[in-house]
């Protein structure tokens, strides 16, 4: 590690004339990466804009707002992108999931519960019924909302789903149905 000399850097210590900008006047610019490593995209935001977003979401679920974004229930652009360094990239939108655990309050589809209830939280997460690995579908058609427990038995055990009887068959013989759906067809 090289040691840099003080006289190469100055260190900014506002003076006691440095005035703050009230919050009313200030303005922001949101910085976007774009597919050329040396091209961005800027966008400025004002006050005023970020004042009219605080008033329509004031008092809201944050997961809440997020996933009432631009819903969407399919994904034409989910697949993998590779880069110049052969780099696998994921690439899905969570949005379809996030709304699919709105949908059902929170719920997983297979045994009915709520995890953290009694916490005053909801834990739910979004399952590929074909896993995305594989198939490449983000749509809503190929997801469900289940708890934590589920989703990981799912991947340990690795059953098969059928989905004419909307259930779960594993390798051991047991059977286990969806107990709510309300988008699966």
């Amino acid at each position: 590690m090289r040691k840099v000399p003080t006289s190469d850097y100055k260190l900014y210590i506002p003076s006691k004339n440095h005035v703050p900008l009230p919050d009313k006047m200030k303005e922001y610019l949101a910085i976007y990466t774009t597919e050329y490593d040396d091209s961005y995209i800027l966008e400025p935001i004002v006050a005023s804009d970020l004042e009219v977003y605080r008033s329509s979401i004031v008092n809201q679920k944050e997961r809440i707002v997020e996933a009432s974004i631009d819903y969407d229930v399919s994904d034409p652009n989910a697949g993998f992108t590779v880069n110049e360094k052969l780099t696998r990239i994921r690439k899905l939108n969570r949005k379809i999931g996030e709304n699919l655990k709105i949908l059902y309050n929170y719920r997983c589809q297979i045994c009915g519960k709520t995890i953290g209830e009694e916490y005053g939280s909801h834990i739910a997460e979004a399952h590929h019924i074909d896993y995305y690995v594989n198939s490449l579908n983000n749509d809503s058609n190929n997801q469900m909302a289940v708890c934590p427990n589920h989703h990981s038995i799912i991947h340990d055990a690795n059953p098969r789903f059928d989905r004419k009887r909307m259930l779960y068959l594993y390798p051991n013989g047991v059977e286990q149905k969806i107990v709510v759906n309300l988008h699966l067809r």
